[in-house]
């Protein structure tokens, strides 16, 4: 993969900036009106959740942080039910996408899953008769 200037990957790059553009298209909304095709919105839980914690994410997935997976399919679960629910296909689309892509193997390395994080130790604890 093609590496940003700062040493990251292009890909992540362009997640992070996906992400983080919650922020502005959120301000264009409350001032302007909600862009076409979109899920922004004037009201306080679009606020919250696409200038509060699509940044977030955007941050993890930055940082490398090792829930920044989990919190990737959380985010595009949210807002591909809300996309399906307001009948936009265009962020549902990008959902998934995203989601698919956070399957492929380049991406399984940089933001391996929390269960390979746990070095050999037990989940669970394993039940037996006594």
């Amino acid at each position: 993969m093609i590496a940003a200037p700062s040493g990251r990957r292009l890909d992540v790059a362009l997640l992070a900036l996906y992400f983080g553009a919650g922020v502005p298209l959120q301000l264009w909304s409350a001032v302007v009106g909600p862009p076409p095709l979109m899920n922004y919105g004037p009201d306080a839980v679009n606020a919250m959740v696409y200038a509060l914690l699509g940044p977030w994410v955007a941050t993890l997935l930055w940082r490398r942080a090792a829930r920044a997976r989990t919190s990737v399919y959380m985010f595009c679960t949210f807002d591909a039910l809300r996309s399906l629910r307001l009948a936009h296909w265009l962020p549902a689309l990008l959902d998934v996408l995203i989601v698919a892509y956070l399957q492929t193997p380049a991406m399984r390395r940089v933001y391996p899953s929390l269960w390979s994080r746990m070095s050999g130790a037990r989940p669970f604890r394993v039940w037996t008769r006594g």
